[in-house]
């Protein structure tokens, strides 16, 4: 056909520019996946290939954990730490008043008071000046850990260049361990697998942090010298020994004292421990005290709360402690709790300047008189205060060390009873006391409403047992009753299985024994009970007891040595014969775990 200018177009045997042009992107576009394809399986493939993303805010570390970001904020002479992270790793006992906004830190020997936003704050109820607060921010509460690491025993440090706070602990067991990198190229991942995404490269000789002392053929969680946490193979290092904190060479593996702490000793007595209390409702006449045998610790109920602000009721006499330390008796004043007013008790444990205000009376009286112990003795609180009780004997113990008073603590039995058992958490209790008694009596209480025994051998046993799954047995005195209940009952049916009213009183050893002598009874012994029981009919009521006497208490001792406890705590001084102490002399032997 020609063509318009009726030329015919000629052919020069060469390809046109347009079929060159599709060839070209053909080619670059087939390039292109290629490049793609292999820096998708360098990135799979390759290790290290990809760097991780470590941060966008200030990232906390304690010990080999990565917390995250937010709970630690660095400022310029000092790094605060979110009481969260605080409570999970290093202080689960930390206490926070949300009413008087107080955070309250306890140590084995130091108790630090600190208020919100406040440069004033108290280290065992002295006064101290504080250069940062503690501070509340959007995510919650801040402390200064710069000035709170020399009372955890920790160091805190802020990295900069990767914008992360570390905390390292400086006891020996919880240092960790050093590892050397032995290969030339090592990458720190964020999971373990070739394949994740590089934190770090170290070379040859860096240093690392592990938890494990052992490294082999597995990942293992590594700490870098940069502050970052991520998984190393096993086969890229070597465990070289303890993990050395930076700036510590100098001081050794101990940590250095508070510059305030005092070198106090406490000082129990031997074991096994004979304690006896003294029910002082008014003046006692030492001298007609007599002998108590193998007894080396009395304590006088001396001190009552009488109201909600801790003023106590003090009936503390100066002669009784110089006749007890004459004959080398140690005093463990006891300390009460009004029992007929639990309210009174829950406002003062749930209140921090309260509990201080008590505190400081109970360590003001401990001086005055010349005390070697404190025996706390808190019953009928509702169990709503728990918590609070527990943080009241954490707050006394540390300045009962400091003054070298021995710290106990009495526990009823493990029950449902959310007044009389269930506000003790004896664990906690026991891990900052001295000595836990439990007061293995009152199975049958006064207004019990049916009769029976004071403390039956198979109770106290089984009591003892659940005690123990909490209590170490090193910390353990067992309580024992020197007294009996005589019931008086009145029963609605000749069978004698309808009881219409029922009441009783509490007696010493010498005095029911003589009522059953002037009545001619003569006890029988129960097995179930494990205690002479005595039943007799007066002027158409029926009168039980189950009597405490020397056999029922070699009883109570043999469980004391069968179980390894530290001693006995015996109720009370007046209500037992003279031969008890013989039998708790011959039968009390041995030191707990022996």
């Amino acid at each position: 056909m020609p063509g318009s200018n009726g030329v015919a177009p000629v052919n020069t045997g060469k390809k046109g520019p347009g079929r060159r042009s599709r060839f070209w992107r053909f080619f670059l576009y087939f390039l292109a996946l290629l490049l793609v394809l292999a820096a998708g399986a360098a990135i799979y493939l390759y290790p290290g290939f990809l760097p991780a993303h470590w941060s966008d805010d200030t990232v906390l570390v304690i010990g080999n954990k990565k917390i995250g970001e937010g709970w630690a904020v660095a400022e310029e002479r000092e790094i605060y730490l979110h009481v969260d992270p605080l409570r999970s790793y290093i202080d689960p006992n930390f206490y926070w008043d949300e009413e008087e906004e107080t955070a309250v830190i306890t140590t084995e020997e130091r108790v630090i008071h600190m208020q919100s936003e406040e440069l004033t704050a108290e280290m065992n109820m002295e006064p101290l000046e504080l250069e940062f607060p503690l501070k509340e921010k959007e995510k919650g509460l801040y402390l200064p850990m710069l000035f709170l690491s020399d009372f955890y025993g920790v160091q805190v440090r802020y990295l900069e260049d990767t914008d992360t706070v570390v905390v390292d602990f400086l006891e020996k067991g919880d240092r960790g361990y050093e590892a050397e990198v032995t290969s030339p190229r090592a990458h720190l991942r964020e999971a373990p697998y070739l394949r994740e995404a590089t934190l770090e490269v170290m070379e040859k000789g860096d240093l690392l942090r592990v938890e494990q002392p052992e490294a082999g053929s597995e990942w293992m969680v590594v700490r870098s010298k940069s502050g970052k946490v991520g998984y190393m193979h096993g086969w890229h290092f070597e465990v070289t020994g303890p993990y050395q904190v930076e700036g510590e060479e100098e001081k050794g593996d101990e940590l250095e004292p508070y510059p305030d702490d005092e070198e106090i000793s406490v000082s129990p007595p031997e074991h096994p421990v004979t304690l006896v209390w003294e029910f002082a409702y008014m003046d006692v006449d030492p001298d007609t005290i007599g002998g108590l045998g193998p007894v080396d610790v009395v304590s006088p109920t001396w001190f009552r709360l009488k109201d909600s602000e801790g003023r106590m009721r003090n009936i503390a006499e100066p002669g009784y402690v110089d006749w007890a330390h004459e004959r080398a008796y140690q005093v463990w004043g006891l300390v009460a709790s009004d029992f007929r007013n639990p309210q009174v008790t829950g406002e003062l444990l749930s209140s921090t300047s309260r509990r201080k205000n008590f505190i400081k009376k109970v360590m003001a009286y401990a001086r005055l008189y010349n005390l070697d112990g404190i025996n706390i003795d808190f019953e009928n609180f509702h169990s709503r205060y728990r918590d609070d009780f527990t943080q009241l004997i954490r707050e006394l113990a540390p300045l009962c060390r400091k003054e070298g008073l021995v710290l106990s603590v009495d526990v009823t039995p493990i029950s449902g009873s959310i007044y009389w058992s269930m506000g003790y958490d004896r664990e906690a209790l026991a891990e900052a006391a001295d000595y836990i008694a439990l007061m293995a009596y009152d199975e049958h209480y006064a207004s019990s409403p049916v009769p029976g025994s004071v403390g039956s051998l198979p109770w106290v046993e089984e009591s003892l047992e659940e005690v123990l799954e909490e209590v170490p047995p090193e910390k353990l005195l067992l309580g024992v009753p020197f007294y009996t209940r005589l019931w008086e009952i009145e029963y609605g049916d000749e069978e004698g299985e309808e009881i219409e009213d029922i009441s009783s009183r509490a007696f010493g050893m010498e005095t029911i024994e003589a009522m059953l002598e002037r009545r001619g009874v003569e006890p029988e012994w129960d097995d179930e009970a494990g205690q002479y029981k005595a039943v007799y009919e007066e002027d158409g009521k029926t009168y039980k007891v189950w009597l405490e006497e020397e056999k029922s208490i070699r009883q109570r001792i043999e469980l004391v040595n069968e179980y390894g406890l530290a001693g006995v705590a015996a109720w009370r001084r007046g209500f037992e014969r003279e031969e008890i102490w013989e039998v708790i002399d011959q039968e009390l032997d041995g030191y707990p775990g022996e």
